[in-house]
């Protein structure tokens, strides 16, 4: 690939250094270059693009279909749930900048799952269950499957009752608590090794709990708990005066003055910045 490539670029300096211009002669190169990597990419194999080792040894899935493929029955909701656990797997291991794989991860063996491989797990409405609530708590990924269940009981997932606790930790369902919502805003300073991230967030919430039960639904347990939550805006943070334009900031002081006006209705504010140490 690298030949190739040494090749274009002679052929595209020599083009451009023709006296001529012959831009005809440039787009006709560039063209044939186009179609020479199209045809390059069709013929490459999933696994030149799905680099995980989860997929080694496996068939390739950008391959035509064959007699011999093994086939089974999945019905519209088993593959609504795979779809749904491999969302939810990929999305905490952004959110949470996981260095394994989330495809190797659904396709291995996992202690959360009994040793079971969650992409099998997950085609049951239990196990999807599990999958989406174990994600959403941020639990370790080598955590019992007993100790998961332990905590899921614990919060009320298990038997039906999370409005009452875990992530919303108040006595509040979703629907009722419309009224008497304030504007609640957070910042959070992550620092690791290889980034820096800043968030700064505002909401409307009932009281504390459900702002910081909001937080843990949008980020994760493990950024949600390092959040400074308080009511109402503070231009003076310093978050805020470095993320917030002065526009959104009027607003945002307009909204926490006047929590039942038209600007508070379905308020959800994200700012994010990723900075490399």
């Amino acid at each position: 690939m690298n030949v190739q490539v040494d090749k274009w670029s002679v052929r595209l300096a020599q083009a451009s250094l023709e006296k001529d211009g012959d831009r005809k002669g440039f787009a006709m190169l560039t063209h044939e270059m186009y179609e020479q990597r199209i045809a390059a990419r069709t013929q490459r194999s999933a696994l030149d693009y799905f680099t995980t080792s989860a997929l080694l040894g496996r068939p390739d899935p950008l391959a035509s279909d064959s007699p011999d493929d093994v086939s089974f029955d999945l019905t519209y909701k088993m593959v609504d749930r795979l779809v749904i656990a491999a969302v939810e797997t990929g999305a905490r291991f952004e959110r949470d900048s996981l260095q394994s794989d989330p495809l190797a991860w659904l396709y291995s063996s996992q202690p959360p799952f009994g040793g079971a491989r969650p992409l099998e797990a997950c085609l049951t409405a239990p196990g999807l269950m599990r999958c989406i609530m174990f994600h959403a708590l941020d639990l370790e990924l080598g955590t019992p499957s007993d100790l998961v269940d332990q905590i899921l009981r614990s919060d009320g997932y298990m038997s039906g009752e999370a409005t009452t606790g875990g992530l919303w930790n108040t006595g509040r369902d979703r629907e009722s608590a419309g009224h008497g919502r304030t504007l609640y805003t957070a910042t959070i300073v992550d620092v690791r090794v290889d980034q820096i991230h800043h968030v700064y967030h505002a909401m409307m919430a009932c009281d504390l709990a459900e702002a910081r039960g909001l937080l843990r639904l949008r980020y994760g347990r493990q950024l949600a708990d390092q959040a400074e939550v308080r009511r109402g805006y503070d231009a003076s943070n310093p978050l805020a005066v470095s993320m917030v334009s002065d526009a959104m900031g009027a607003i945002l002081a307009m909204v926490a003055s006047n929590p039942q006006s038209a600007l508070a209705e379905g308020l959800d504010l994200q700012l994010e910045s990723r900075f490399a140490p």
